[in-house]
């Protein structure tokens, strides 16, 4: 029930007998505490209270004032069907628990809902204009006596909340129902919602809450609402119950965080960035080069952006924009420099026709990491082989594509942007310009695609810091085109291959991912026992702050793998950081 500090509860009563008012007299309560029956005036000694735009009245006061018997017991509170338990600040109604603001202050005498007052006093509650109400019919004795004292233990399930008259169901309207599994938790104590919401056409409903959190910190009431919308926008009347949260912590929010947070969400944790660094011991392991073409990164005529010669294994990185002001396409090709060469795609991923650059770097990394390759394909002796052809770019829009090949023999692998209509052909690629690079990117041939690392976990969080150029030393190659010397600042295209181990008995491991560089969004894969899990990161948006880390596994097992592949068009460094929980914690 809504009101206004400068609106007035009317309260029409028809009374054998009153303190200060006749039968059919309306009796007048402000939100001041100011009181008017008839002639007479007097001031509440309890002032009234509004909270969350709901006046609270003092129940003795206010029921002797309507002549209605209070009963006290200790500390127990009787007016009408009304139990109050002052000790432990809970309520009945004929038995049964009641959820709703209770205030209890200094003079003792509790302060409830004017609405829950006059419903426990027999009466009939109905709206006023202006924004008052009217209680009708309020008798001088109950005609059905409330439960004896003392009243049910205050422990049963929340009860449903009686909607107020402004808020009442309409015929027709979707109802909002929930239930909680308590009504006092502790601090840190999760929360167990159960929502049984309702349509009568039995139409799909949309939910909104307001206050609703799986667990709460904060000592105190919290009020919880529930309003649904029905598929035809037809909107329930607002549901509410109240908890209330006290007594001793049960966890603070980084130790609930890191139990109970969903795979694939973020969580506070500002202490992240000063976590120790973990020593990686790097692997020995057998690895490949790297070609790599994100230099002009832009470019504004058809030409060969960059270009090598390549046998046995390798992984091929392209990442450009068309801003040749026309459609064209990115190309990768390859052509054989001998008799006998072939080529097999062991993996592909790839993504285009979009100006967001994060998602062709986040996309083509999931398509890659989840790709199962292509059969061997020959290399004629003359012609060219197009190992990938983006979708036709309009002017500013981007693409990406990384490709691991097996190459029998000895092939050109030519990275070339070609505007729309030129043929594809020997004497076209013979023709077209060889780029010079922007000087504000990366190109060239690397050795060590892939990088191997070890990291062993003790009894404090601890961190990996990669791409950072310090740390993780970047790759160091050459311009095949040019033989100008390259240095791959961020290592973008290269995969990290983690084995994280955990020392400590008798814990398990929560491995986080915290951005440090600026805007990340990518994608990982965990490998835990016989388990392989795809993530993408975040699971939607972008992932911006480095305090609040994305929860990314939680696993009792002393030993799980992670692959990790920067991701073009986002920001470098990130951070990788391990946090020790005692006891076994499953995903």
């Amino acid at each position: 029930m809504k009101f206004s500090r400068t609106a007035c509860l009317c309260l029409l009563l028809t009374l054998s007998s009153a303190p200060i008012s006749a039968a059919g007299t309306d009796l007048l309560i402000s939100p001041t505490g100011s009181v008017t029956a008839g002639s007479r005036t007097l001031t509440l000694r309890t002032p009234p209270q509004v909270s969350g735009g709901t006046l609270l009245l003092p129940v003795r006061e206010t029921a002797g004032l309507l002549g209605r018997p209070v009963q006290v017991t200790g500390t127990l509170i009787q007016a009408g069907r009304l139990v109050i338990q002052t000790s432990n600040r809970s309520m009945t109604i004929d038995g049964v628990p009641y959820a709703g603001p209770l205030v209890i202050p200094a003079s003792g005498d509790p302060l409830v809902d004017a609405k829950l007052l006059a419903y426990a006093l027999d009466g009939q509650l109905v709206t006023r204009p202006g924004g008052g109400v009217a209680i009708l019919g309020v008798p001088a004795a109950p005609p059905n006596p409330g439960p004896s004292l003392p009243v049910a233990a205050p422990s049963q399930p929340v009860p449903v909340v009686t909607p107020t008259p402004q808020t009442a169901a309409v015929a027709g309207a979707p109802e909002a129902r929930f239930a909680t599994n308590k009504s006092v938790y502790a601090p840190g104590e999760r929360v167990t919602f159960t929502d049984f919401s309702f349509d009568p056409d039995g139409l799909n409903l949309a939910r909104k809450w307001e206050g609703m959190s799986d667990v709460y910190f904060t000592p105190g009431e919290h009020r919880i609402t529930l309003v649904v919308t029905n598929t035809k926008g037809r909107t329930s009347a607002p549901y509410t119950r109240v908890i209330r949260v006290e007594g001793a912590p049960l966890a603070s929010p980084l130790s609930y965080a890191l139990r109970s947070s969903p795979i694939g969400s973020t969580f506070q944790d500002t202490r992240n960035p000063a976590y120790p660094a973990l020593p990686a011991v790097t692997q020995a392991t057998t690895s490949y080069p790297l070609i790599f073409s994100d230099s002009p990164e832009a470019p504004t005529q058809s030409g060969v952006l960059y270009q090598d010669r390549a046998s046995g294994r390798v992984r091929v990185v392209a990442y450009h924009l068309n801003r040749l002001g026309r459609p064209a396409r990115l190309l990768v090709l390859a052509q054989a420099r001998g008799a006998g060469g072939g080529v097999q795609v062991l993996r592909e991923g790839s993504a285009g026709g979009t100006r967001m650059e994060s998602v062709l770097g986040q996309v083509s990394v999931l398509d890659f990491l989840t790709s199962s390759g292509r059969a061997r394909q020959d290399l004629p002796a003359q012609g060219l082989t197009a190992l990938y052809t983006s979708p036709l770019l309009a002017p500013e829009q981007g693409a990406k594509v990384m490709l691991d090949l097996q190459i029998t023999g000895e092939a050109q692998i030519s990275v070339v942007m070609l505007e729309d209509g030129r043929p594809l052909t020997d004497a076209t690629l013979s023709t077209l310009p060889q780029l010079a690079p922007d000087a504000q990117h990366q190109r060239g041939t690397f050795p060590g695609a892939v990088r191997s690392l070890t990291v062993r976990l003790g009894a404090d969080p601890g961190r990996l810091t990669l791409g950072d150029n310090t740390s993780d030393p970047p790759l160091l190659g050459v311009d095949a085109m040019t033989g100008a010397p390259q240095r791959l600042s961020g290592n973008y295209g290269v995969q990290y291959d983690i084995t994280v181990e955990n020392t400590v008995p008798g814990t398990s491991t929560v491995a986080s991912f915290a951005p440090r560089g600026g805007q990340y969004r990518g994608g990982m894969v965990v490998e835990d026992g016989s388990e392989r899990q795809v993530l993408r990161i975040p699971g939607s948006g972008v992932l911006t702050n480095g305090d609040a880390p994305l929860m990314l596994w939680r696993t009792p097992s002393r030993v799980f793998r992670m692959s990790f592949i920067p991701s073009g068009g986002s920001f470098l460094p990130v951070s990788l950081v391990f946090y020790p929980v005692p006891g076994e914690v499953g995903p």
